[in-house]
């Protein structure tokens, strides 16, 4: 019997998935990762895209009602090569979320510790896009550092 994932956690997964796909295409040698320590490591090089879910902010859908109204709060770190790089790729993936994305529902079978099962569940849609910025750690940075930007997207899962 799979063990399904929670809506936060499969909204993240599925815009790794999307961002994947597309670099994959678009960007060939973009490795993408969910965690600092993975973009980081001394086996990664650069590009680099890191995803990850920073907060979830939750209301009622409406007065009285029992249903939520999610909305997650994502984060896309680029490490890129150069200034230019970071730019392209910051517009690139911009243009990449303006219109949506397919949802999936997550899964791990019984046992299993490293396969993941998948199930299209809705679609994901950018409600605002909160921050776009360089972030600046001076003259005496990391060389995965140099070039790095940060957006920010607030977003809604709607199911199918």
């Amino acid at each position: 019997m799979p063990t399904y994932f929670s809506e936060s956690r499969c909204v993240e997964l599925s815009l790794l998935d999307h961002l994947d796909t597309n670099l994959a295409i678009d960007w060939p040698g973009t490795t993408v990762v969910k965690t600092f320590k993975q973009a980081y490591s001394s086996t990664i090089n650069l590009p680099i895209v890191a995803v990850r879910l920073a907060d979830t902010s939750t209301t009622r859908l409406e007065v009285g009602s029992t249903t939520f109204d999610n909305r997650y709060l994502l984060i896309i770190d680029i490490f890129a090569k150069s200034d230019g790089m970071r730019l392209d790729m910051a517009d690139y993936i911009k243009t990449k979320l303006k219109d949506s994305w397919v949802n999936y529902t997550y899964s791990r079978a019984s046992g299993s510790t490293t396969e993941l099962g998948r199930i299209a569940n809705g679609r994901d849609t950018v409600t605002d896009f909160v921050t776009d910025a360089r972030i600046d750690f001076g003259d005496q940075v990391d060389t995965k550092d140099r070039f790095r930007q940060s957006i920010s997207i607030r977003i809604r899962h709607k199911d199918a």
